[in-house]
């Protein structure tokens, strides 16, 4: 494996170097460019031949044959400004001039990848902003009536639109965000409390290990971040991209569960379909469409910076031309897109829901359903490993520095095998099956004391899941090559192993086999954490762009800085988070359940007396 020492690292020209920012935008006509450029050398340079030798070691390396650099042109290039050619020639001009002088180096900037400044640049407001804007007042506005109408005492409403207006209610939605998981008239849903504590705790590992993407975008030390993937301690974070499935396990398992006792109380046949699939698009959209809105509108007008423009411009743009794939839940099958990629997830966990809503809605017999799922759990084995195999791809999504750096979004693993729907079946189709046999062993009176003897196989999942996902160190070896083959029987083996594992810990958990794990899922204080979870996720990545964007210098790395920034992140996206849920996605749950799932009306019971020799009715309120 090629590493490099101090020595030989200080020969390479500065992957990444800005101009003072601030200080270049002082008066009118001064320009400020951040672009990436190309090396290249027309005679021979041995400084040349090591930079490619160094590069091609993806793995673990930064791309250094590209260099990213923020030019004051009117400062740093008024030597070679020129009206007549433009501000990439004179860009160009100037960074061969440096390049040339301290390495023997010239460039090609790569014109798609170019982005100006200028002083007087008018911000920019268009008629999507206003509406945006509108939008938001609206929704303020019917929270502030809600929660006035609350407060003034109008709760006695029985008309429609007073229940309507009720859902918008601070005081309301406040108590149901402290409320504890699982409560309700149905007792066994409290035995899933467990859920809570798994959804959060994923969530929260999942915004860690996307904080440190900013460090990748704009570090002053990028030896420090390739020098981390040496570190053993750090493949746990760099295959940790394997904790998602655990998403798509509860996913699978609550979408089963509710269904089955649904279906103790009427048949569910095939007209549940379009409103299962409604249900689940509402659950989910208002939240999703106002962050949405918000990326591709104001968001740009936050700051500015040497990567404001690359980052965060550049997403408002794309967000602006794919807004309709996101709320159609289809954006995880377009690929290059980098409008909030991350939301991948919420497309195939749609397209997987509808998928689980079909095999429940319309297989009505039980051992059909069974084979279903069977077949589900197969399919979802097999489709990875095909695409392994035909696309030559990577059995794990690696989190190399470039593709850190591109946010994953131009990662042909990321595109073809880690973000589509069908390729993330298998676990959900195992939460499937989970919630199948949990729910029968309910039936049965499970007694789970007679298998206290395998507590400690029990225990020994939590270093399984540990194992898993760090058995991926291994791929990000520079030099080892393995074979097609062995990829695609590693990915199904360790999707699968995962989903058995966590289906293990949930079936253990409802039934109270132990109270280590249990008692760490089940902690009251996940409750309103994994409430905010779904908004937290949703406005973690836009965070980032934005801190990234508005760095004015390059950001210093150490392990204490990585820390910070990830804990940073963690709680910023969470008192974030805590608005929208009150004001958004609270309201909308709760007119749902108005809509779709009216309270029945308690007639009055009454008595009829005798009075003069007339008969008349008085109703008893009960």
């Amino acid at each position: 494996m090629w590493r490099a020492d101090a020595s030989e690292y200080a020969r390479l020209p500065q992957l990444f170097f800005l101009d003072n920012y601030h200080n270049c935008l002082m008066a009118p006509e001064d320009t400020y460019c951040y672009v990436d450029a190309r090396l290249v050398t027309n005679e021979t340079n041995q400084l040349f031949t090591v930079i490619q030798e160094y590069s091609a070691y993806s793995k673990t390396h930064f791309n250094h044959t590209i260099v990213h650099r923020g030019v004051c042109v009117t400062q740093t290039c008024r030597d070679y400004l020129d009206n007549s050619t433009g501000l990439v020639p004179t860009v160009e001009a100037c960074l061969n001039a440096t390049l040339y002088k301290s390495h023997g180096l010239q460039t090609k900037v790569l014109e798609d990848f170019v982005y100006c400044t200028k002083f007087d640049e008018p911000a920019g407001y268009d008629m999507v902003d206003y509406a945006v804007a509108l939008l938001i007042l609206v929704l303020v506005l019917f929270n502030v009536a809600g929660s006035l109408t609350d407060y003034v005492g109008c709760t006695e409403k029985k008309n429609i639109g007073g229940q309507l207006l009720l859902c918008f209610s601070f005081k309301r939605n406040w108590v149901r965000l402290c409320t504890a998981a699982g409560d309700g008239p149905e007792p066994r849903l409290k035995r899933l409390k467990c859920f809570t504590g798994l959804k959060t705790i994923t969530t929260m590992l999942v915004i860690m290990a996307h904080s440190p993407l900013n460090s990748a975008m704009s570090t002053s030390d990028p030896e420090f971040l390739e020098n981390i993937y040496h570190n053993a301690a750090a493949t746990f974070l760099f295959n940790g991209t394997l904790i998602v499935q655990t998403f798509f396990l509860v996913s699978g398992f609550l979408l089963a569960y509710n269904l089955l006792l649904m279906e103790e109380k009427r048949p569910i046949g095939w007209d549940m379909l379009p409103k299962g699939v409604l249900i689940r698009w509402l659950r989910f959209a208002p939240v999703n469409a106002v962050v949405l809105a918000f990326v591709a509108t104001w968001q740009r007008h936050l700051g500015s910076g040497p990567l404001w423009k690359s980052l965060v411009h550049k997403e408002a743009t794309q967000c602006r031309s794919d807004w309709f794939y996101n709320l159609l839940y289809v954006n995880n099958y377009v690929d290059n897109s980098d409008c909030m990629p991350h939301t991948w997830y919420l497309g195939a966990d749609m397209q997987l829901s509808v998928l689980g809503l079909v095999v429940f809605c319309l297989v009505t017999s039980a051992k059909f359903r069974q084979m279903a799922v069977a077949a589900a759990i197969l399919v979802g084995l097999v489709t990875p490993a095909v695409h392994i195999v035909v696309q030559n791809l990577s059995p794990i999504l690696f989190v190399s520095p470039e593709v850190a750096r591109k946010i994953f979004v131009t990662d042909p693993t990321f595109n073809n095998l880690y973000k589509r729907g069908h390729t993330n079946l298998v676990n959900y189709a195992i939460g499937l099956a989970s919630a199948m046999l949990v729910y029968r062993l309910q039936q049965h009176k499970f007694d789970v004391t007679k298998y206290k003897k395998y507590t400690p196989l029990y225990y020994g999942l939590f270093p399984l899941f540990v194992f898993l996902i760090s058995s991926g160190s291994f791929l990000y070896i520079d030099g080892i090559e393995i074979p097609l083959a062995a990829r695609a029987v590693y990915a199904c083996a360790l999707r699968l192993l995962y989903g058995l594992g966590f289906a293990a810990l949930i079936t253990g958990a409802v039934f109270k086999f132990e109270n280590l794990y249990r008692g760490v899922l089940e902690w009251r204080g996940w409750d309103p954490l994994g409430r905010l979870s779904y908004a937290a996720f949703l406005v973690h990545v836009s965070i980032i762009r934005t801190a990234t964007g508005a760095y004015a210098v390059l950001t210093y790395s150490s392990i204490n800085q990585l820390v910070m920034m990830c804990l940073g992140v963690l709680c910023l996206s969470y008192i974030i988070a805590a608005p929208l849920w009150m004001m958004i996605e609270a309201p909308f749950c709760e007119l749902v359940k108005v809509c779709f799932y009216p309270k029945k009306t308690k007639h009055k019971p009454e008595l009829t007396v005798q009075c003069e020799g007339k008969k008349e009715t008085i109703c008893i309120k009960l």
